[in-house]
């Protein structure tokens, strides 16, 4: 079998997937990357190069790898090799500056962004990955080292960067775990499944020093039951030391009672709650499916970016009006992106009523008339942008809220406090129009009553000195009841009384506790840094 791409395979010959050269008669197995490398007589590939193979055949097949490597074949005679090497050299040069020319003297930034899609799509990554921290890291460092950049080989990854990296990695794990025998841990899992409907059960730890994952369980959907599911944080807890995890944080919506019984029945000091960043999604679903004028706005939102998006020139005349702004995209497994979505059509209102009402969106070719006269109505309708408005208003907090407890680190002793705040300011809005937002209150303390809020919450925003001690702290019955559920399921019958005086020392503020120093840190640190300090100060 004889390929006709390269000319240089007419000196090769190939049957059942081996290859020969016909210089020097030798065989290869596998890709034919090894017979372009022995014939473009390049070393470092555990491949045996050929020496008797033509020079201009050898260029022809350097050219076939890339021209990327420029260790040439020394086994010919001197004269030979430094000719080669000068020829090789000087073509992997001008194709080198006929890339940078293209790609950096113009600064184009499309073909860079079609370098990056095809390097996405020709090695099945994720489209994810372009927003993970590292990725942008790895970017803007080449940017900043600059055109001299050269990426290491896959040896170099192979034997001296990743191990390098994983010794790294192991003494960061080792460090976290030590820590649990003085802070104790979190273990959080959750439930996810793959775009083969292939279903997880992921476990993370948390605690001050950080957070590190576990492991992950394949599943059938079958097994994932109340029983299974208590099994396996059982046998994590055993493993770390039921000593050492004093919370476990799940999102599951069913049998949530259940495993919680089991679990508490075996590690009585284990206390339960609810993934509050899973409870918010679901109440901003809630509100956004079940609230009928909010429910029409997004809907109408997506309507907008929906059409703007589906044809590519009137994306560029959007891009013309808005300089550029994009618009969010809703995501169906996130719900604060509907919240994104028309945040980002707010902000260019101005200019996409412009854009309407411009002779250029009236010349278009619409391919659905339509479509674009019900999506111009709607950027023209005073109504949408006033109810978009109030939208905002109602779930913005929730927003910032999520971002809150979304972040990597302990939020419990905000959490109740920002939730009572969301609901004052839904209250104020009842008070203005009672009819409209009071659905949206029944909906927010529904939420947190069932998924959001615990009473470990509210006992946390009693320890968080900076709230304690202001002018909007409210000693509530849920705060009381979280300090109750300390006492009858944390502390030791032994404990109880000294647990309950301390409480009490806190709760009067007495000097020896709210030292200047520690009324300092109230504003810079957060609770765990004022009571760490405080312990160490008594002692």
């Amino acid at each position: 079998m004889v390929r006709k791409k390269d000319r240089f395979w007419s000196y090769v010959e190939e049957l059942d997937g081996r290859f020969k050269c016909n210089f020097c008669r030798r065989d290869f197995a596998g890709g034919a990357y090894r017979i372009k490398y022995h014939l473009a007589g390049v070393k470092g590939h555990a491949i045996d190069i050929c020496t008797s193979v033509p020079e201009d055949v050898k260029k022809e097949a350097y050219l076939a790898i890339g021209g990327i490597n420029k260790k040439l074949n020394s086994a010919s005679s001197s004269s030979n090799a430094k000719e080669s090497k000068t020829t090789l050299c000087s073509i992997s040069k001008d194709l080198c500056q006929a890339t940078n020319s293209k790609m950096c003297g113009k600064k184009d930034k499309s073909v860079v962004d079609k370098l990056l899609a095809q390097l996405i799509m020709v090695n099945n990554i994720s489209f994810d990955v372009v927003q993970t921290t590292s990725f942008i890291r790895f970017v803007q460092g080449v940017a900043d080292y600059g055109p001299e950049y050269k990426l290491p080989s896959n040896l170099t990854l192979q034997r001296k960067l990743i191990p390098n990296l994983m010794v790294k990695v192991e003494e960061y794990i080792r460090r976290i775990k030590n820590s649990w025998s003085v802070t104790g841990c979190t273990l959080m899992s959750s439930i996810w499944s793959d775009v083969d409907q292939r279903a997880f059960i992921n476990v993370s730890a948390y605690s001050p020093s950080g957070a590190i994952f576990l492991n992950s369980f394949e599943v059938s959907r079958a097994k994932i039951t109340t029983l299974y599911i208590k099994d396996i944080i059982s046998s994590i807890i055993d493993d770390i030391g039921s000593d050492k995890v004093v919370q476990l944080i799940i999102d599951y919506t069913t049998n949530f009672e259940s495993i919680g019984d089991m679990l508490i029945g075996k590690y009585p000091r284990l206390y339960i709650t609810r993934c509050a960043a899973y409870g918010i999604q679901m109440l901003l679903k809630d509100i956004c499916e079940e609230v009928d004028w909010v429910k029409k706005i997004v809907r109408d939102a997506k309507s907008i970016v929906s059409y703007m998006y589906k044809d590519s020139i009137v994306l560029s005349l959007m891009a013309e009006y808005t300089n550029h702004k994009e618009l969010k995209h809703p995501c169906t497994s996130r719900f604060s992106s509907g919240f994104l979505m028309l945040q980002s059509i707010l902000n260019v209102q101005d200019e996409l009523q412009l854009l309407v009402a411009s002779s250029k969106w009236k010349k278009l070719n619409h391919n659905e008339r339509g479509t674009s006269q019900m999506v111009a109505s709607i950027i023209q309708s005073i109504e949408f942008w006033s109810q978009g408005k109030e939208a905002l208003l109602v779930l913005e907090p929730l927003v910032r809220v999520l971002q809150l407890v979304d972040s990597d680190w302990s939020t419990a002793g905000y959490l109740y406090e920002a939730m009572e705040m969301e609901k004052e300011a839904i209250k104020q809005q009842c008070a203005s129009n009672q009819d409209k937002y009071m659905q949206i209150w029944e909906l927010v303390n529904r939420r947190c009553i069932e998924n959001i809020i615990h009473p470990i919450h509210a006992a946390a925003t009693f320890l968080n000195p900076s709230y304690m001690c202001s002018e909007k702290f409210v000693e509530s019955s849920e705060i009381k009841d979280g300090i109750s559920f300390i006492l009858e399921n944390l502390v030791g019958i032994e404990e109880r009384e000294d647990f309950m005086k301390q409480v009490q020392l806190y709760r009067n503020k007495v000097p020896s506790l709210f030292t200047i120093t520690a009324k300092t840190m109230l504003k810079t640190s957060h609770p765990s840094k004022f009571n760490s300090f405080n312990i160490f100060y008594k002692r």
